[in-house]
Protein backbone atom coordinates (compact mmCIF):
# COMPACT_ATOMS: atom_id res chain seq x y z
CA UNK A 1 0.00 0.00 0.00
CA UNK A 2 1.10 3.30 -0.61
CA UNK A 3 0.11 6.78 1.34
CA UNK A 4 -1.03 6.94 4.77
CA UNK A 5 -1.58 3.44 6.13
CA UNK A 6 -3.00 3.85 8.99
CA UNK A 7 -6.39 1.59 9.99
CA UNK A 8 -8.94 1.88 12.83
CA UNK A 9 -8.84 -1.08 15.13
CA UNK A 10 -11.35 0.25 17.55
CA UNK A 11 -13.12 -2.90 19.45
CA UNK A 12 -14.95 -3.69 22.90
CA UNK A 13 -12.62 -6.61 22.70
CA UNK A 14 -9.04 -4.65 21.58
CA UNK A 15 -7.24 -3.49 25.02
CA UNK A 16 -5.23 -0.57 24.14
CA UNK A 17 -1.77 -2.03 24.22
CA UNK A 18 -2.98 -4.19 21.36
CA UNK A 19 -4.20 -1.33 19.70
CA UNK A 20 -1.02 0.18 19.98
CA UNK A 21 1.13 -2.37 19.54
CA UNK A 22 -0.70 -2.97 15.91
CA UNK A 23 0.60 0.15 13.86
CA UNK A 24 -1.36 -1.17 10.23
CA UNK A 25 -4.14 -3.51 10.97
CA UNK A 26 -6.55 -4.61 13.46
CA UNK A 27 -6.87 -7.98 14.91
CA UNK A 28 -7.76 -10.82 13.51
CA UNK A 29 -11.70 -10.14 14.50
CA UNK A 30 -12.04 -7.25 13.28
CA UNK A 31 -11.60 -5.81 9.87
CA UNK A 32 -9.06 -2.95 9.09
CA UNK A 33 -10.65 0.28 8.27
CA UNK A 34 -8.85 2.76 6.32
CA UNK A 35 -8.70 6.50 8.64
CA UNK A 36 -7.30 7.78 5.58
CA UNK A 37 -7.39 7.99 2.41
CA UNK A 38 -4.51 5.44 0.43
CA UNK A 39 -4.03 3.56 -2.40
CA UNK A 40 -3.38 -0.22 -3.48
CA UNK A 41 -0.75 -0.13 -6.17
CA UNK A 42 -2.31 -2.90 -8.60
CA UNK A 43 -5.93 -4.62 -8.68
CA UNK A 44 -8.11 -1.83 -10.67
CA UNK A 45 -8.97 -1.39 -13.93
CA UNK A 46 -10.11 -4.09 -16.92
CA UNK A 47 -7.13 -5.78 -16.28
CA UNK A 48 -6.14 -5.23 -12.89
CA UNK A 49 -3.20 -3.59 -13.30
CA UNK A 50 -4.05 -0.37 -12.17
CA UNK A 51 -3.86 1.08 -8.57
CA UNK A 52 -7.27 1.06 -6.41
CA UNK A 53 -8.25 4.18 -4.56
CA UNK A 54 -9.37 3.35 -0.25
CA UNK A 55 -11.25 6.36 0.62
CA UNK A 56 -11.52 6.84 4.41
CA UNK A 57 -13.66 4.29 6.45
CA UNK A 58 -13.32 1.63 4.07
CA UNK A 59 -11.82 -2.03 5.21
CA UNK A 60 -9.76 -3.69 2.91
CA UNK A 61 -10.21 -7.78 3.00
CA UNK A 62 -8.28 -10.12 1.23
CA UNK A 63 -8.91 -14.09 0.82
CA UNK A 64 -5.80 -16.37 1.87
CA UNK A 65 -7.46 -19.30 -0.35
CA UNK A 66 -7.45 -16.90 -3.67
CA UNK A 67 -3.95 -15.99 -2.81
CA UNK A 68 -2.54 -19.43 -2.76
CA UNK A 69 -3.63 -20.18 -6.29
CA UNK A 70 -2.32 -17.14 -8.09
CA UNK A 71 -1.42 -18.12 -11.41
CA UNK A 72 1.13 -15.07 -11.73
CA UNK A 73 2.62 -16.57 -8.81
CA UNK A 74 2.41 -20.30 -8.72
CA UNK A 75 2.27 -20.91 -12.53
CA UNK A 76 -0.87 -21.97 -15.07
CA UNK A 77 -0.74 -25.09 -12.78
CA UNK A 78 -1.82 -23.26 -9.51
CA UNK A 79 -4.78 -25.35 -8.14
CA UNK A 80 -2.89 -27.83 -8.91
CA UNK A 81 -1.50 -30.07 -5.58
CA UNK A 82 2.67 -29.94 -6.65
CA UNK A 83 4.85 -29.73 -3.56
CA UNK A 84 7.90 -29.59 -5.66
CA UNK A 85 7.08 -26.21 -7.11
CA UNK A 86 8.78 -25.17 -3.76
CA UNK A 87 11.94 -26.84 -4.45
CA UNK A 88 15.42 -25.45 -4.88
CA UNK A 89 14.20 -22.07 -3.55
CA UNK A 90 12.05 -21.26 -6.96
CA UNK A 91 9.24 -19.65 -4.66
CA UNK A 92 11.87 -18.17 -2.05
CA UNK A 93 10.75 -14.47 -2.71
CA UNK A 94 7.08 -14.85 -2.97
CA UNK A 95 6.86 -12.89 0.15
CA UNK A 96 2.90 -11.92 1.43
CA UNK A 97 1.95 -14.23 -1.69
CA UNK A 98 2.15 -17.51 0.62
CA UNK A 99 0.48 -16.80 4.08
CA UNK A 100 0.13 -20.13 5.65
CA UNK A 101 -0.02 -18.29 9.19
CA UNK A 102 -0.84 -14.74 7.92
CA UNK A 103 1.78 -12.33 8.52
CA UNK A 104 3.10 -9.06 9.72
CA UNK A 105 1.02 -7.39 12.79
CA UNK A 106 -1.72 -10.38 11.85
CA UNK A 107 0.74 -13.21 12.17
CA UNK A 108 -0.58 -16.41 13.82
CA UNK A 109 0.48 -16.38 17.37
CA UNK A 110 0.11 -20.37 17.76
CA UNK A 111 2.73 -20.53 14.74
CA UNK A 112 5.74 -21.68 16.40
CA UNK A 113 4.11 -24.13 18.04
CA UNK A 114 2.10 -25.54 15.54
CA UNK A 115 4.91 -26.46 13.48
CA UNK A 116 6.65 -27.94 16.42
CA UNK A 117 3.95 -29.61 16.98
CA UNK A 118 3.68 -31.06 12.98
CA UNK A 119 7.33 -32.02 13.49
CA UNK A 120 6.98 -34.13 16.40
CA UNK A 121 4.49 -35.86 15.20
CA UNK A 122 6.04 -36.33 11.73
CA UNK A 123 9.01 -37.74 13.58
CA UNK A 124 7.27 -39.53 15.91
CA UNK A 125 5.16 -41.55 12.79
CA UNK A 126 8.53 -42.03 11.20
CA UNK A 127 9.75 -43.63 14.52
CA UNK A 128 6.87 -45.78 14.97
CA UNK A 129 6.19 -47.47 11.50
CA UNK A 130 8.02 -48.84 9.01
CA UNK A 131 5.22 -48.06 6.41
CA UNK A 132 2.32 -45.92 6.00
CA UNK A 133 0.22 -46.40 2.68
CA UNK A 134 -3.15 -45.93 0.90
CA UNK A 135 -5.75 -48.11 1.66
CA UNK A 136 -6.80 -49.78 -1.09
CA UNK A 137 -10.39 -48.66 -2.77
CA UNK A 138 -9.56 -45.21 -0.64
CA UNK A 139 -7.78 -43.88 -3.38
CA UNK A 140 -7.82 -39.81 -3.84
CA UNK A 141 -7.85 -39.10 -7.49
CA UNK A 142 -10.29 -36.39 -7.77
CA UNK A 143 -9.60 -32.88 -9.65
CA UNK A 144 -8.48 -29.82 -7.34
CA UNK A 145 -11.38 -28.08 -6.67
CA UNK A 146 -14.25 -30.73 -7.00
CA UNK A 147 -12.85 -32.49 -3.51
CA UNK A 148 -14.92 -31.84 -0.52
CA UNK A 149 -13.54 -29.45 1.65
CA UNK A 150 -14.20 -28.90 5.11
CA UNK A 151 -13.59 -25.32 6.15
CA UNK A 152 -13.22 -23.94 9.20
CA UNK A 153 -10.22 -21.86 10.37
CA UNK A 154 -8.64 -23.77 8.08
CA UNK A 155 -9.34 -26.20 4.72
CA UNK A 156 -9.38 -29.72 5.14
CA UNK A 157 -10.65 -33.05 3.55
CA UNK A 158 -13.98 -34.10 4.53
CA UNK A 159 -13.52 -37.12 3.51
CA UNK A 160 -10.17 -37.55 5.64
CA UNK A 161 -7.15 -39.45 4.34
CA UNK A 162 -7.44 -43.18 4.72
CA UNK A 163 -4.34 -44.72 5.28
CA UNK A 164 -3.11 -48.38 6.78
CA UNK A 165 0.25 -48.59 8.85
CA UNK A 166 2.83 -51.39 9.63
CA UNK A 167 4.79 -51.14 12.85
CA UNK A 168 8.31 -51.93 12.96
CA UNK A 169 8.55 -55.66 14.06
CA UNK A 170 10.18 -56.02 17.56
CA UNK A 171 13.59 -57.54 18.39
CA UNK A 172 13.87 -59.59 21.07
Amino acid sequence: MRGNRSFDCSSKSVTSQARHSSSNFCLPEDSPVSLNPTTLPTGGGPDGTAPVLIRKGEAVGYCVYIMHRRKDLYGPDAEEFRPERWENGALKNIGYGYLPFNGGPRVCLGQEFALLEAAYTVVRLLQMYESIEMVEGKEFDMPVGLERQLLTLVVSSADGCWVKMKKYSSSS
